[in-house]
């Protein structure tokens, strides 16, 4: 039996992946590339083969979820940055998408051009990762004010 956290978790997981397969939908053609790109961050979730084909399956129904935690989100907009990279073709619904999702996170949109640059230098140190998390808080908007 799986436990609450676990359970919260697991849906963390998979809304994740339902995010990066909307992105990967959006131009109305899945590739190669980018269901590897699914399957890689789905083993990095420790999601089951099974699990990932299930959600990549149902990518009419892929509703952009926000994640709650800030760490969360970003960590869910670099890896759309990654998505929308993984065929080596920026398309403008993608880009489009992109812009989109940062707004409704809750980042400027400015963000998004340092992700790109960030994710095309990989990103190995943990340190360079916080690094990032905390500029990233300088890109935040105030929803309050909308």
């Amino acid at each position: 039996m799986i436990g609450f956290f676990e359970y919260q978790y697991l849906k963390y997981k998979k809304n994740h992946l339902k995010n990066l397969v909307a992105m990967a939908a959006i131009d109305g053609f899945v590739h190669e590339n980018e269901i590897e790109y699914l399957y890689k961050i789905g083993e990095k979730y420790q999601l089951k083969p099974q699990q990932i084909k299930q959600i990549l399956d149902q990518r009419e129904k892929a509703e952009p979820d926000i994640p709650e935690h800030h760490h969360q989100k970003v960590a869910l907009l670099y890896d759309l940055i990654g998505m929308m990279m993984a065929d080596e073709i920026i398309e403008d619904t993608e880009l489009e998408f992109c812009k989109k999702m940062f707004e409704k996170f809750g980042y400027k949109e400015i963000l998004i051009d340092e992700m790109i640059d960030l994710y095309r230098q990989g990103v190995e140190d943990t340190d360079v990762w916080e690094e990032f998390l905390e500029r990233a808080e300088n890109f935040r908007t105030n929803l309050a004010d909308w």
